[in-house]
């Protein structure tokens, strides 16, 4: 191995960027904070704890990891502060735990589904002194990963210990455990759901992204007004797309697209991606008779998911998402420092740095 990772949690740096800029006034206190060595669930907990309030209360954007400096914002509505203390309360709290950077306010407070951006900044330690060969192959493994982009699965981070959390969550799906602490309970599901998701990437990409017939693609930009996403749908003998109408009603098990306007031709610059479902209720899925709509039911039958299973979903106010099933790295810069590797990039939310160092150092060997 010619290269180790997180020797020093100083070596493992994220910051959280929003999709939307802070208005300075509101109903919602943002705090951006520094923490080390802790989760984010940890600083979660300490302060649900602290002052008896359940997780909800706290609007998050994502889960960091704890082996590193992570730089991230924590939200919560002014009412909550007051029947905490006020704001002086909650921040004095929260030094306890980590530095706070700043304090902005905003109209409404983030969560797991704001779309943010996470950048990260990693060195990777050398363990010998590298010859001018290995230098070379390295920048070029490294530039050609960065290209290409990875799966986008989730990290085993996710799925906790011998995977206890994916376990469990299968149990709670099929009737064998109840666990009456509702946010512990949904995060278990998801934890399972999650583990399906990474059972059909890699089945599915074998290394690469691949495109069905009636495949769902999701388009990701940003304007001066924040982050979007455009959904389509694919059809492969014509290699086109066509933007179809997405509405969340919560009233059936699934929904299937609906296109609206022409179709276009697909081309690389519009950057939609293929996505596979985060199991849920009000799944989005493909038309049932298309490529990607068959391959996707015989996934979930062949896994026992079924309207029951999917209505288990909805009891615990987990609907179905759909994922990106390739992750490709924005703004990469890589360089040389003494031996070590430094390098910088950007992902969005929910995909994982780690999942990328990963594949980076299986191909440097």
């Amino acid at each position: 191995m010619l290269f180790s990772f997180k020797q020093k949690s100083q070596d493992f740096i994220v910051e959280e960027e929003l999709p939307f800029k802070l208005r300075g006034k509101g109903d919602a206190l943002f705090v951006y904070f520094e923490k080390r060595n802790l989760t984010t669930m940890d600083i979660i907990t300490f302060l649900c704890q602290k002052f008896n309030i359940s997780r909800l209360t706290l609007g998050i954007a994502g889960l960091k990891d704890k082996d590193a400096v992570t730089r991230q914002r924590i939200s919560i509505y002014k009412t909550a502060l007051a029947k905490l203390g006020g704001e002086h309360a909650f921040l004095n709290a929260l030094a306890e735990k980590a530095k706070i950077i700043k304090t902005d306010r905003h109209d409404n407070p983030i969560g797991m589904s704001s779309d943010i951006i996470n950048t990260f900044f990693i060195r990777l330690r050398a363990t010998k002194k590298l010859s001018l060969t290995e230098r070379k192959d390295t920048d070029r493994i490294i530039t050609e990963l960065f290209a290409t982009g990875v799966p986008n699965v989730f990290g085993n981070q996710r799925f906790g210990i011998e995977e206890r959390n994916r376990k469990m969550g299968k149990d709670i799906l099929d009737g064998k455990l109840k666990i009456h602490e509702k946010f512990e309970a949904k995060f278990k599901l998801q934890a399972y759901a999650s583990r399906l998701f990474n059972e059909y990437v890699y089945e599915r990409t074998h290394d690469e992204p691949t495109l069905l017939d009636g495949d769902i693609l999701r388009s990701d930009y940003h304007d001066k007004f924040g982050a979007h996403k455009k959904p389509y749908t694919y059809n492969k003998k014509d290699n086109t797309l066509q933007e179809i109408k997405v509405k969340d009603t919560g009233k059936n098990a699934m929904r299937y697209p609906k296109p609206v306007g022409e179709a276009m031709p697909y081309t690389e610059d519009i950057n939609a991606q293929a996505t596979w479902p985060v199991i849920g209720y009000n799944l989005l899925t493909p038309t049932a008779s298309s490529e990607a709509g068959q391959q996707e039911t015989k996934f979930l039958e062949s896994h026992g998911i079924n309207k029951a299973k999917l209505e288990a979903f909805q009891a615990h106010k987990i609907f179905g998402i759909r994922r990106k099933i390739w992750m490709q790295p924005l703004k990469t810069k890589h360089h040389f420092d003494g031996d070590d590797l430094v390098i910088k990039f950007s992902l969005g939310a929910g995909e994982y740095a780690s999942v990328l160092i990963d594949s980076l150092l299986k191909q440097l060997g």
